[in-house]
């Protein structure tokens, strides 16, 4: 029987998640994009509790509770709750500065998250994915960094397919 080392699976966990990424970006539905986006980071922090990297993973774990609630409600008072439970988590479980990155990026897709305008969501969202990106870039997880990278491109693309 094959056995796969924690890092390998990280990594084809973050492929996984990297094709719900991708995929989301191609909908103009904002409710289909974010539910992509739940799928996209429940694989996202799994890949990094693989790699020994509790802060990103946990805030990944509340953007996806994030998404989910955002796709039945903009209500500014639950995007508030949000920022601080992110900050919160940040707090609690970042263990160096380089989770500062993520934190920030979530912060932003947070308050991108609850916009009811799909467009101004996609233009909020694609600050946070540079932010995930350079951060993934630093944390040496390829499959991570090509992912957000993608998902920067891909929004980019969708939004040039249906706005411009």
């Amino acid at each position: 029987m094959l056995e796969l080392s924690p890092f390998l699976l990280s990594q084809i966990l973050a492929a996984v998640s990297f094709g719900f990424g991708l995929t989301s970006y191609q909908f103009k539905n904002r409710r289909k994009i974010l539910l992509c986006f739940v799928a996209c980071n429940i694989f996202n922090a799994s890949h990094f509790f693989l790699l020994g990297r509790p802060g990103p993973a946990t805030l990944l774990l509340v953007t996806g509770v994030r998404y989910s609630v955002a796709t039945v409600t903009t209500d500014r008072r639950v995007m508030v709750l949000f920022l601080f439970v992110t900050a919160l988590a940040f707090i609690v479980f970042s263990t160096n500065l380089l989770s500062l990155l993520p934190c920030l990026g979530t912060l932003i897709a947070t308050y991108g998250s609850f916009q009811s305008d799909d467009r101004r969501m996609r233009l909020i969202i694609m600050v946070g994915n540079a932010m995930w990106t350079v951060h993934n870039v630093l944390a040496s997880t390829p499959v991570g960094a090509f992912m957000e990278g993608a998902f920067l491109t891909s929004n980019i693309v969708g939004y040039r397919r249906y706005y411009k």
